[in-house]
């Protein structure tokens, strides 16, 4: 089926003028909140969705199949959404890799074209895609804007798992020509759920609903950690969700500041750059009505017959 198709389940479109062109990039089988943002783009009819592009996670996995793990999540995904026309593109598969993937040649095919809308790429996870993207071409720096869920608190910030899958890729990001919206850790961890609210408001839509649901209550089953305190037990963070909220809110929030682009440390803290690149960096995002616009968004979509 097109994306088209299920979006006219709605209800309601977007005016043409509203839309923008995005690239989502996504470790989509690294944990279980990144096909929740893949979803919600992907239901989100602002958002013309260029393509799914998959991102490694060898620092965590360490296997050398990360990649292609994330890249059959994301056709998963894709097939349970019923979605036929929006692409699923291999990335790099870990940060040494010198080859230049099919998502490398899309993000910078798709950057060149003569389109006047901006080209936004949603990093979910290692930047090494846009980066490698960025090194190969370096003139459409100019034409992206990159949403980039990574990094710590201001001001001193601390190892986070983005950054940490590739730091090379985070520094090269934030040396670029790139308009960079940073996401820093302590926003996205905001956006918070329980078990028993997606069971109510995910689960029931679909075979995507199922999915989303199920998939993320046997990954709090088997990696529950209690040394871990970001989990209580019944509880998970959509954090690359936060991607989505930057997208779909108003710009009269006061939600963000400009400041100079750090320089990443060796520990992942941040350094002073007093040359670095103007960035947006994020200080809160509208939870409520980030997930409140997903919920509906199945429901209207999958829950009709």
């Amino acid at each position: 089926m097109k994306r088209a198709e299920l979006l006219a389940r709605l209800g309601f479109s977007a005016p043409e003028a509203s839309k923008i062109r995005v690239i989502v990039d996504t470790d989509a089988k690294n944990e279980a909140d990144d096909q929740y943002a893949i979803a919600h783009f992907l239901l989100s009819p602002t958002m013309d969705i260029r393509a799914v592009t998959a991102a490694h996670f060898e620092g965590k996995a360490g296997t050398g199949d990360s990649m292609e793990r994330s890249f059959r999540e994301i056709q998963k995904v894709l097939e349970l959404m019923e979605i036929e026309d929006v692409p699923a593109l291999r990335g790099q598969k870990d940060p040494g890799d010198m080859s230049l993937s099919d998502a490398v040649h899309f993000i910078i095919e798709e950057a060149q074209k003569d389109d006047p809308r901006p080209l936004y790429v949603a990093v979910l996870g290692a930047a090494t895609n846009l980066a490698a993207a960025l090194r190969a071409a370096p003139e459409i720096g100019e034409r992206i804007t990159a949403v980039w869920n990574g990094g710590g608190p201001y001001p001193a910030g601390r190892p986070e798992f983005n950054v940490a899958q590739d730091p090379d890729a985070a520094r090269a990001l934030l040396e670029s020509s790139a308009q960079v919206w940073q996401i820093p850790q302590d926003v996205y961890a905001s956006f918070e759920v329980t078990l028993a609210e997606l069971a109510a408001h995910v689960r029931p839509y679909g075979r995507i609903g199922e999915y989303l649901f199920s998939q993320l209550a046997q990954d709090n089953l088997r990696e529950f950690d209690p040394d871990f305190l970001l989990r209580a037990g019944e509880n998970w963070t959509l954090g690359d969700n936060a991607t989505v909220a930057a997208l779909l809110m108003n710009r009269f929030r006061g939600n963000w500041y400009t400041r100079s682009a750090p320089k990443l440390n060796a520990d992942l803290t941040y350094g002073d750059d007093p040359g670095g690149k103007p960035i947006r960096v994020y200080t809160s995002l509208d939870v409520r009505m980030t997930l409140c616009d997903l919920y509906a968004k199945l429901a209207l979509i999958y829950g009709k017959k």
